[in-house]
């Protein structure tokens, strides 16, 4: 099984190509420009160039022999959320559909669903987000939402809580281990859910999906 993780270079990206490869998967990093090679070749990755503003036509050969995505992209720029984190992700879930995907994770963002939880700045990007992964379901891929709060770049815990609405962070290694846990762990295909820092381990919670 190949993975293509979207956003391979970001920061939490970088983290979920490494915990992807460490756990044996074979991962494809998706790369914006050809000149990032050498940036994720050392990661026991390969890389594909890859960006969510291209037309679908464009995209088509990324999704060459992948049966998995993981988007861990955002637009670095909120004034982009539309063009990138809902226009563009629409256009790749219906690439990849096309290309015989068959299992997309979806990073999103907490509080996408309760607006009036979110400071202001981020209510754009929260919209586009909620509505490509709205759009998800009905794609015919086995899908998962994961949406963590803040996060941070402190070490790995491997402890989270699930649809906490009142947690307040998740560590990047954290959220890369969730989506790796993820792709072992059934009770996750075809589920929304909000994750943060919390008392349970990592499959411990995902297995309490069912």
């Amino acid at each position: 099984m190949t993975t293509l993780v979207i956003g391979a270079l970001g920061a939490t990206g970088r983290l979920v190509v490494e915990a992807l490869a460490a756990a044996g998967s074979s991962v494809a990093a998706g790369v914006h420009h050809p000149r990032q090679v050498n940036a994720s070749s050392d990661r026991g990755s390969e890389h594909r160039l890859f960006d969510l503003t291209w037309e679908a036509e464009e995209m088509e050969k990324a999704f060459s022999g992948v049966d998995t995505v993981v988007n861990a992209a955002a637009a670095r720029d909120i004034s982009q959320a539309a063009r990138v984190d809902r226009d563009g992700v629409i256009t790749a879930m219906s690439t990849a559909q096309r290309a015989g995907v068959t299992r997309w994770i979806q990073i999103s963002m907490a509080g996408v669903d309760r607006p009036e939880v979110l400071p202001g700045f981020l209510l754009s990007a929260a919209e586009a987000k909620r509505e490509a992964d709205e759009r998800l379901a009905t794609t015919g891929m086995e899908w998962t939402v994961i949406r963590p709060p803040w996060l941070t770049d402190a070490p790995a815990g491997g402890r989270v809580v699930l649809n906490d609405a009142g947690a307040g962070s998740l560590s990047r290694a954290d959220l890369a281990g969730v989506v790796t846990a993820s792709l072992q762990e059934p009770a996750t295909i075809n589920r929304t859910f909000e994750v943060a820092s919390g008392p349970l381990p990592i499959n411990v919670a995902l297995a309490q999906l069912l």
